[in-house]
């Protein structure tokens, strides 16, 4: 069976290639926003589920240690994201990152998939995630990039 493929979109369907979580001030927590992680968006033949598929967060050079401020260090360091999956019943956020060097992640699942696997459906299924973030009082003023990282197997 093929490979999944994983798309990232809004609400509005619209192709997500980044997203702005907008000024944050320090010691602050951002308005969550909703993005679905789709497996087989609009496919029309199936593919392979995703399983023991997890959300987290590197540096914009895909890195979890060594990186600068602006590559989103910080982001990773502090595990300012909080990812909760309502599609799988979440009910509250997990800070993910790397505060000691080591992925920390949150589980994600789809609707027709449940937690921690997103089906290969025709027409696809998604796993419909909030994020936040949580921004602590020490972190450095300025603009960071950084990616949300899924990991997920698959046979």
């Amino acid at each position: 069976m093929s490979a999944p493929i994983i798309t990232f979109t809004d609400a509005t369907s619209a192709t997500l290639a980044s997203q702005s979580f907008g000024n944050c001030n320090a010691g602050s927590t951002t308005s969550p926003i909703t993005v679905y992680i789709w497996n087989n968006k609009g496919g029309s033949t199936v593919v392979s589920d995703t399983a023991q598929t997890t959300l987290t967060t590197v540096t914009f050079n895909g890195l979890l240690t060594g990186d600068t401020v602006p590559n989103g260090q910080e982001v990773v360091n502090y595990s300012m994201l909080g990812v909760k999956c309502t599609s799988q019943g979440d009910t509250s956020f997990t800070q993910v990152g790397a505060p000691s060097g080591t992925a920390v992640t949150a589980p994600i699942g789809g609707v027709a998939g449940g937690t921690g696997v997103i089906k290969g459906n025709i027409n696809g299924d998604a796993a419909i995630c909030q994020l936040q973030l949580v921004v602590p009082n020490n972190v450095t003023p300025g603009a960071a990039q950084w990616l949300g990282r899924v990991a997920y197997l698959y046979s």
